[in-house]
């Protein structure tokens, strides 16, 4: 398994490859009604750049966060995947975006390494923050898609659990 490097923003020479992840992925088709759907409710991705470096964001909204899985290369540091959430109330954490870098989803195994890598790196953040039960998908459509952090509940009757998740 790589051993990625996880930065919630990246330095300015990473512009490029990151316009790449987010806005020409060769494979956003796959995942079209949700990429749809996450901008129709929360706003567009942009790239931004601070004092912190540069991240995306969504719609302005202030309180979303992001995640890049940089995996170690003869070069240096390359930009593996990103995922996009944001607390959507007290319980849930909903990830609105995430993509894999063309070169690291070449084949299945890569793709679903860096997919898997950031989304337990989001379950991680969920568990140390207090109240939060789940972390909910938005790219399945017509299928919830759903991981219990702490919960007192049982999760919603038909999600997909992490564990059924392995045969999507």
């Amino acid at each position: 398994m790589t051993p990625f490097l996880f930065r919630s923003s990246l330095d300015e020479a990473y512009r490029d490859a990151l316009e790449g992840l987010v806005f020409f992925n060769a494979r956003q088709h796959e995942a079209e009604n949700g990429i749809t759907r996450g901008i129709e409710l929360y706003g567009a991705p942009a790239i931004v750049s601070d004092a912190a470096g540069i991240r995306v964001v969504v719609g302005q909204r202030s309180d979303v966060q992001c995640l890049f899985a940089l995996a170690p290369t003869r070069r240096g540091p390359a930009l593996a995947g990103m995922i996009v959430y944001l607390r959507t109330s007290m319980e849930e954490i909903v990830v609105l975006h995430i993509a894999v870098a063309d070169q690291f989803s070449r084949s299945q195994r890569s793709g679903l390494q860096v997919l898997m890598a950031l989304v337990r790196a989001v379950r991680d953040v969920a568990h140390r923050l207090r109240g939060v039960e789940r972390l909910r998908l938005l790219y399945l459509q017509g299928r919830q898609f759903q991981i219990a952090i702490k919960s007192s509940r049982p999760l919603v009757q038909g999600a997909v659990t992490a564990a059924q998740s392995a045969s999507l």
